[in-house]
């Protein structure tokens, strides 16, 4: 276990932070020091805040969304007397789909005035050509990234609620307790370790973004859905700029690292707390 975290996650990682120092010129085959110039010319372009911002901005719209979407479709599935693993399936199948693919299908409903969204949405609404809009091509691709989270967030609930305790429940329904008030008071609680591994994953999966990004816009409209992902793909592998690329790398890692250090302290000690009184 160890030679292979060290393998497979301490060396890359390593690596990607070493190659931020340097200028690596690939047709010349020279490798110069450069120290921190590689972040400054990052910062000082604008592309390293305006990475990060979208790939927050990304996180917020997806993360929340998929949690809430996807305990509902648990505890709806749960309350079934039939067909439990049929919806459990149908639901997790986009989790399941190669993501591209679904892309391609996505990106032709939100094509202008013809696509299914415009159809609908847009004539209720009057929010019409999403991919092409500064404000809305985060929002549409962000609604794929949902979609497809939703099914995985459900199926972890599903295997929670197996674990609330049904004599309380029946307690508290006895005692004369709403609906409300035993998911509140009985079974939330109970889900707290299942959100704390449903938040972790889902906001991971959100921070590394870029299938959706690059099959959808291409990173546009004027660089409105560039994700610290699609950025680091483009100067390190389109560009052959493998300085920039892993200074966007190490961008990335502290990122997630920081997210998910900030989750498991806040979120996840309160949340544990509640599940095993």
């Amino acid at each position: 276990m160890v030679v292979a975290l060290l393998a497979f996650v301490v060396l890359p990682a390593a690596f990607a932070v070493g190659l931020a120092f340097v200028r690596w010129d690939l047709l010349r085959g020279t490798v110069e020091f450069v120290g921190i110039e590689n972040f400054a010319t990052e910062i000082a372009g604008g592309e390293l805040g305006r990475g990060v911002l979208v790939t927050v901005g990304y996180a917020v719209l997806t993360v929340p969304a998929s949690l809430a979407g996807g305990l509902l479709v648990a505890l709806g599935i749960d309350a079934l007397s039939h067909g439990r693993a049929f919806w459990r399936a149908v639901y997790f199948l986009p989790v399941a789909a190669t993501l591209v693919a679904m892309s391609i299908v996505w990106r032709w409903m939100f094509r202008p005035d013809t696509g299914v969204v415009d159809a609908t949405v847009g004539r209720l609404t009057g929010l019409r050509d999403w991919l092409n809009s500064l404000e809305l091509a985060l929002p549409a691709v962000a609604a794929v990234g949902t979609w497809q989270q939703v099914g995985f967030v459900a199926v972890v609930y599903l295997a929670a609620l197996t674990a609330v305790p049904r004599d309380v429940l029946e307690a508290a329904r006895l005692d004369g307790a709403g609906a409300l008030s035993r998911f509140r008071h009985v079974t939330w609680p109970a889900l707290g370790p299942a959100t704390v591994f449903a938040v972790v994953l889902t906001s991971t999966a959100a921070l590394r973004v870029y299938d959706t990004i690059r099959t959808m816009t291409d990173g546009g409209p004027a660089g409105s859905t560039e994700s610290l992902a699609f950025l680091l793909w483009r100067r390190g592998v389109a560009y052959f700029d493998v300085g920039a690329g892993a200074t966007l790398t190490v961008a990335l890692l502290v990122l997630a690292g920081l997210v998910t250090l900030l989750q498991v302290r806040v979120l996840g000690r309160g949340l544990e707390r509640k599940g095993t009184r």
